[in-house]
């Protein structure tokens, strides 16, 4: 089994509604290296009072990232090029999107469209049954892709890698930096975020970047909360922009963060871990 005390937990995204309305993605893998061993787990989750979850899917394969449309339905990639979805009834199906390579990340603007970054910088659209892919002549890997809208899109990665759609086609931008960009979080067309290795951290318009203020640290991931810019940094703990820069609100180690109604999610290991504005609860899910 899959659940076995011998396998690894690591939980990777997290979406939802409300504190009992959170679907969970985690990677269940082996002791050692072997990342075909790799198994992913699909469940839904109440995070208060006592933690409890029901197991929705799981699948042989290391999928990477979990999204949910404005209609409640789950998308899911894997490195195998797949995208796994639930249909209008809940039940699950798969759809190879054409990329073996591996996918890394999505951006789900509706039921019928969405975005995935490649693992060798593919730029995926599916709208409906078609299926367009864009590949990198360098094939730099593309680490994470949003959108503020259909027509604004941005997916970031390897060497400062910064790409956007805007409708029609994708240009690849001049980038502010050759650091590895790992995230990105578009509030509006003239508001967009990019971050990564090294404490890079910009805010532009596409067009232009302003270099924001932060310490020499990876940044895995961005939110937006109570009308501020949260950072996770993974073992160094979680930042939230102010006057001056990043400041250090809490540390912990987390990699994934999202917000999720009235509350701030972050994820780092078997860790779930939510903040309030005040504080932060929650702590090891062992059962899983």
């Amino acid at each position: 089994m899959s659940t076995a005390p011998d396998h690894h937990t690591s939980f990777i995204s997290i979406v939802g509604t409300n504190l009992r309305d959170l679907q969970m993605l985690a990677n269940l893998s082996p002791p050692v290296d072997d990342p075909e061993s790799i198994v992913t787990v699909i469940v839904s989750m109440v995070h208060e009072g006592s933690i409890t979850w029901t197991k929705l899917q799981e699948v042989d394969v290391w999928a990477t990232d979990l999204s949910r449309s404005s209609s409640g339905r789950l998308y899911a990639v894997d490195m195998e090029g797949q995208l796994h979805f639930t249909d209008s009834k809940g039940g699950w199906k798969s759809r190879d999107l054409g990329c073996p390579d591996g996918l890394v990340s999505l951006w789900v603007a509706s039921d019928d469209l969405m975005f995935v970054a490649g693992d060798h910088g593919e730029r995926v659209r599916v709208s409906g049954k078609q299926v367009d892919v864009v590949r990198d002549e360098q094939e730099r890997r593309l680490n994470a892709v949003h959108g503020c809208s259909a027509d604004e899109v941005y997916m970031v990665g390897e060497k400062g890698a910064l790409f956007r759609y805007q409708g029609q086609a994708w240009s690849e931008l001049e980038s502010p930096t050759n650091y590895t960009l790992l995230t990105v979080l578009c509030r509006s067309p003239r508001e967009v975020y990019i971050a990564g290795a090294r404490g890079v951290l910009f805010k532009g318009d596409g067009d232009t970047w302003e270099q924001l203020n932060a310490p020499v640290v990876n940044i895995t991931s961005l939110a937006w909360y109570q009308d501020a810019l949260y950072v996770a940094a993974g073992k160094d703990g979680v930042f939230c922009l102010g006057p001056r820069g990043l400041e250090k609100i809490k540390d912990v180690t987390l990699y994934r963060l999202s917000a999720i109604g009235d509350h701030l999610f972050g994820l780092g290991g078997r860790l779930v871990a939510r903040f309030d504005g005040k504080g932060w609860w929650g702590g090891q899910v062992t059962s899983l």
